[in-house]
């Protein structure tokens, strides 16, 4: 039976369990902060853009969200260091997955202590990016790091800042987040 499953995909939620990374398992305990992991299960070059499926475990549900990163983004750390050219407006969208992304909204919730009952939005959440690297960042090759800023002008009372450092050739994306409010805006 196991090579039938193997063949034509009997079990496949199983299998992909199996395979999703837990995302509180880099975590530094000491830290304080809730640094979450993700595994890319899918992943395309569209427009530019790359299309990233990311999904994780937390207690046995599968949690998750779609990402959407701008390829080839300018260093913005050089020699002299910081540029403060290089950010980039809507340089990365998050949008839901549908009930992967309501459970992840649930983990954070829990993660932070801070009861939550509401679903992952239906709106795609536009940040604003600058590179905190010192090559450009052509992402199926290597690992790269970016901070995030949403509601850059606090317009909307939201201001927040966290780091993603996707690193597509080991399939894996970290979410680093510097704020408490993370379930407000997701």
């Amino acid at each position: 039976m196991g090579l039938f499953s193997s063949i034509f995909g009997c079990n496949s939620k199983e299998n992909l369990n199996n395979s999703l990374i837990h995302i509180t398992s880099n975590q530094d305990k000491e830290d304080g902060w809730q640094d979450l992991v993700f595994t890319i299960t899918e992943k395309k070059l569209e427009s530019n853009a790359w299309n990233l499926k990311c999904e994780g475990i937390y207690k046995g549900k599968i949690v998750g969200f779609r990402i959407h990163i701008i390829e080839g983004v300018e260093p913005g750390i050089n020699n002299e260091g910081i540029n403060n050219t290089k950010f980039i407006k809507d340089g990365i969208v998050i949008e839901s997955i549908g009930e992967q992304s309501d459970n992840l909204i649930e983990a954070i919730s829990e993660l932070y202590e801070e009861p939550v009952e509401k679903e992952f939005t239906n709106k795609k959440l536009k940040y604003t990016i600058f590179p905190l690297n010192q090559e450009k960042a052509n992402l199926e090759n290597g690992a790269f790091k970016f901070k995030l800023f949403f509601d850059d002008n606090d317009e909307r009372g939201l201001y927040s800042e966290m780091y993603i450092n996707p690193n597509l050739p080991n399939r894996t994306l970290e979410l680093n987040e510097r704020m408490k409010s993370i379930e407000k805006i997701l």
